[in-house]
């Protein structure tokens, strides 16, 4: 059997990314490139190009590029298994064939969605239909949803009875175990077996495709012994820290509006989108997963939060936050005046949610207005309260100027000076590092803001283009300047690398070579298209001034902060030194 990587590369091989690209995207001829306007972000003028020879794609305006593989993926939003399969159907590729596992495991699931279907079909039509759903079809109406809302959204009714949907599915050929094992039947101590979701409201799960995966049921009851929502259990076909409820009906509208709304329940999102606010989503619990956001990227990197006002919403909300910054979204708030959520707003007037989505700001913003309002500056206490919800949020920050910039608001707003709140964070950053590291493999590693980046991978660019560039650039900055782990690691290859190699040769012994080729054919399409190497070399300076000068004012407020530590504990001559250093670092801001 063939290995999957001789598989990807027979892929490779057999089709030209123009032609994969151009099914997609209208490419015009540029040089010995293609380009055409980014298909991931709102732009005029084009800049995402493509390069026949190095068979690699590249957007200068978001930073977004790779193969033809990782263009289908995000483009189709799909995963690595489902890009394979639609590659090698256009190249004609064989893929490896399944093992009798995968073929069971392939017709189980395919069973369960079924069941999935049915379910959702037989619910959608007793609450349409049936004289057993008058009171939920009441309380629909009175909520304000629509029949063809309801037929869209394929909402449901269980009815109070425990064997209708058991029966119906069983006489459709399904066993016990496979109703039991989706999730939609239910088996006592005693071992009988019933309806999970009987005398509630269902709503239909979809996954990204649109197969139905599961549900959520509400109760209609105001019995505060019964659970308002009972969802479907972790299935084979089910993982709710993946799926999202109203993706599938949102993502073209994500991707058209560059934005996607944030909501906490079912209900809100179906009334957004009856509203017309059609790139609204929920999670399926409280606060959205990394894998979720994940997903979420794919479409766009800007979210606007719309939680509930209560003070479970604000902490799910503080909780996707950290997430969602950790993967570079650019995040806002949108904040509910008089209603306690989207739902009851759009109910007074659709115009007003629209206002509060418009004028929604920036998440420090929000979180600062929030604290000024809870709490009283004048008091010490509550002094201590502002700075303790502010300062992580502003601990979080990459830009150096935005550090500076919200660290002095706050400043300002308390009546104390920048070195106190300097100091708050620095015990924040040391009391961080003492505590135990989390698994990033499930929360993910933060990543690099999209500008930072992108000047790490142009330097690398220069550096690889010409012998030139690259002596300039030892001489100026140093490994560790650079904060990107792969990037670090191509400079620390090259560093080991023969003489007599070229740069080609060397990049394709790379582990990786496709961080570096798109960092060279950045650089390459820069200096055809200027066709003016004066400019060009004028271009890398100036990317060369602005990369130091920003370490340099990173390493600056690094060191007011341990100043105000050695302030606080009267250490002489530790503040001799940091004042030395702080001199020396201005010295050569000037400079540059």
């Amino acid at each position: 059997m063939r290995s999957s990587n001789s598989t990807i590369t027979e892929i490779k091989d057999r089709l030209n990314i123009v032609d994969v690209l151009s099914s997609y995207l209208q490419l015009k001829k540029s040089g010995t490139n293609f380009k055409a306007p980014c298909p991931f972000h709102h732009e005029k003028t084009a800049s995402f190009m493509v390069s026949p020879s190095k068979q690699i794609w590249h957007c200068f305006g978001c930073g977004e590029g790779g193969d033809i593989f990782g263009f289908v993926m995000k483009y189709e939003n799909i995963e690595f298994p489902e890009a394979l399969k639609t590659l090698a159907e256009k190249a004609g590729v064989e893929l490896p064939k399944f093992t009798k596992e995968n073929v069971v495991e392939n017709k189980y699931q395919g069973a369960l969605l079924k069941i999935n279907e049915w379910t959702a079909k037989y619910y959608n039509q007793v609450l349409e239909k049936s004289s057993l759903a008058k009171e939920a079809r009441e309380y629909l109406e009175k909520r304000g949803l629509s029949l063809e809302t309801i037929r869209d959204w394929q909402i449901g009714f269980a009815p109070n009875e425990f064997h209708l949907l058991e029966d119906f599915l069983l006489k459709k050929g399904y066993t016990h175990k496979e109703l039991l094992d989706a999730g939609v039947i239910s088996k006592s101590p005693r071992g009988d077996y019933f309806d999970r979701f009987f005398n509630r409201i269902t709503f239909p799960i979809k996954n990204y495709s649109g197969d139905v995966v599961g549900f959520t049921a509400r109760t209609m009851a105001l019995d505060a012994k019964t659970a308002k929502y009972i969802n479907t259990s972790e299935t084979a076909v089910y993982n709710k820290s993946k799926v999202i409820f109203g993706l599938y009906q949102a993502k073209q509208q994500i991707r058209k509006e560059d934005c996607a709304i944030i909501v906490e329940g079912n209900m809100d999102v179906i009334s957004c989108h009856q509203a017309g606010f059609k790139n609204v989503v929920a999670s399926s619990g409280t606060a959205f997963t990394f894998d979720q956001l994940q997903t979420l990227s794919r479409l766009t990197k800007n979210l606007k939060f719309s939680f509930d006002t209560d003070a479970a919403g604000v902490a799910a909300t503080r909780r996707t936050l950290d997430l969602a910054l950790q993967q570079g979204f650019s995040v806002y708030i949108v904040k509910i005046s008089g209603a306690k959520d989207p739902d009851e707003l759009i109910k007074k007037d659709p115009k007003l949610f629209a206002k509060a989505v418009e004028e929604a700001p920036l998440y420090l913003d929000y979180f600062f207005e929030k604290a000024f309002a809870n709490y009283d500056p004048a008091s010490v206490q509550e002094k201590k309260q502002i700075a303790a919800e502010l300062v992580p949020l502003i601990r979080q920050l990459v830009d150096p100027l935005e550090t500076e910039h919200y660290t002095r608001m706050l400043a300002q707003r308390l009546n104390v000076t920048e070195k106190t709140i300097y100091e708050i964070i620095a015990r924040a950053k040391i009391s961080k590092a003492s505590a135990v590291t989390k698994d990033t493999s499930k929360t993910g590693a933060p990543l690099l803001k999209p500008r930072t980046y992108q000047m790490e991978q142009r330097l690398l660019g220069y550096f690889l283009f010409d012998p030139e560039y690259t002596t300039e650039i030892l001489k100026e900055i140093k490994q560790e300047d650079f904060k990107d782990p792969g990037i670090k690691e191509v400079l620390a290859l090259y560093a080991q690398k023969n003489p007599e190699q070229s740069t080609e040769e060397f990049i394709s012994t790379l582990k990786d070579p496709e961080l570096a080729k798109i960092a060279v054919f950045m650089v390459e399409s820069e200096y055809h298209q200027l066709d003016n190497p004066a400019v060009f070399k004028q271009q890398f300076r100036k990317l060369l001034r602005d990369f130091v000068a920003n370490n340099t004012k990173i390493a600056m407020n690094s060191v007011i902060a341990e100043m105000a530590l050695a302030e606080q504990k009267k250490d002489k001559q530790k503040l001799k030194e940091l004042n030395e250093k702080f001199l020396e670092l201005s010295k050569d801001l000037n400079r540059i």
